[in-house]
């Protein structure tokens, strides 16, 4: 049965008798990353607020800053050779005013983003949602790199577009030191995320993991900077599932309000990684816990993943919000 589609091709041009017609190409200056976002189930998890939604939506607006300050989409940022280049996270330090708990339908999220070259190759950006009083603020460090052969390799803009990517003078943001320190296993100088990384206890658990095409790896084929995340509090609900923990289900029982993720590496689609969680620390009001990726084939470190949740004060479960 074919359904009249005439009234919505009336409203929508890219429907001509009812059949969809190509896409225009948006310009520069064409329909932006929302800045405010009414929230919904597609932004919600079983816990409140999903961190993943939120780790992808400061992805889009920085990825989009980015472009805005070069003047051109962002599939027409290139190397001098004309090869695409994609922003590589390497670093996101997020802090929470209130837990993503405290999140849920129909709240209003009214975001800001800044970015600022910090390198040649080099971006950090500040991103900032609101909702009334409560704040969540992400600083998120990115590379320009290109695909090859052997995976993502860093590489600087082509020469017009490096003229509109001035660095501008001062020192190195801490977010770029931190990654470079963590990168190369040295010591990181930071008070939450230097004492765990340093420690050097015995694995607490581990487990493989096959990431999902569909859920985990974004449209270039990579392995998506939000998956990591997701992964990690996956791979630590599953480990910590034998503990006598808060509530029902230790994941609902507990919210985020403070998380530090290194990059180092991603993952070719089709291939596994190994979750092993290295800290679990617990005082009764603050859980933290420690995930370390890598792929499951040889070793390497894909990426450190840190997380302080609040426990939150009992309440009956009353399923998804």
């Amino acid at each position: 049965m074919r359904h009249d589609l005439s009234e919505l091709s009336a409203l929508h041009p890219g429907l001509r008798d009812g059949a969809p017609q190509p896409a225009t190409p948006i310009a520069p200056g064409g329909p932006e990353v929302p800045r405010r976002v009414r929230l919904g189930m597609p932004h919600l998890d079983a816990g409140g607020l999903s961190e993943n939604w939120l780790f992808r939506q400061a992805g889009a607006l920085q990825w989009e800053a980015i472009a805005d300050r070069l003047g051109v989409r962002t599939d027409e940022i290139r190397d001098a050779a004309g090869t695409r280049l994609y922003p590589t996270v390497v670093a996101v330090r997020a802090r929470y005013d209130a837990p993503l708990a405290a999140f849920g339908e129909d709240d209003a999220l009214d975001f800001a983003v800044e970015v600022v070259p910090c390198g040649r190759a080099c971006a950090q950006g500040r991103i900032v949602a609101a909702s009334g009083d409560r704040r969540l603020s992400l600083e998120v460090l990115t590379s320009f790199a290109a695909r090859g052969p052997e995976g993502l390799r860093t590489k600087h803009l082509a020469p017009p577009l490096a003229d509109r990517w001035a660095v501008p003078p001062g020192p190195e943001p801490a977010i770029a030191r931190l990654a470079r320190a963590a990168r190369r296993g040295q010591a990181v100088d930071d008070a939450f995320s230097g004492p765990i990384l340093a420690a050097q206890g015995p694995a607490q658990g581990e487990l493989t993991y096959q990431p999902s095409p569909w859920a985990d790896y974004n449209g270039a084929g990579l392995l998506y900077f939000a998956s990591y995340v997701t992964i990690a509090d996956t791979a630590a609900r599953q480990l910590l599932r034998h503990r006598e923990l808060p509530g029902p289900d230790w994941a609902l029982a507990t919210s985020a309000i403070r998380r530090d993720v290194y990059y180092y590496d991603n993952l070719p689609l089709g291939s596994a990684l190994q979750a092993t969680l290295r800290l679990f620390e617990t005082d009764g009001t603050n859980v933290v816990t420690h995930v370390r990726l890598s792929r499951a084939e040889d070793g390497r470190p894909m990426a450190d993943v840190i997380a302080r949740r609040t426990v939150l004060p009992a309440r009956r479960t009353e399923g998804v919000r």
